[in-house]
């Protein structure tokens, strides 16, 4: 006798539901990422930026300070 493989309904509804909502998740966390990743980026610049500025000025007051020792002696 041959077996009878037989499919039910519920469990395709359930399948369908299932594949639907982990797709749909996956899209929500890759937009999520792609935003986080855009964030991450413009903090990163923030910080390079900050840390040009402060290198900056204090080779601005490192030149002032060598200036005013040189005008006093």
């Amino acid at each position: 006798m041959a077996k009878k493989v037989t499919l039910n309904y519920d469990f395709i509804g359930v399948f369908i539901i299932v594949f639907i909502a982990s797709v749909g998740y996956n899209i929500y966390q890759n937009f999520q990422y792609r935003e986080l990743y855009t964030e991450h980026v413009d903090l990163k610049w923030s910080a390079q930026d900050a840390e040009a500025n402060l290198i900056y000025i204090r080779k601005q007051l490192e030149s002032c300070k060598v200036s005013t020792n040189t005008d006093s002696q």
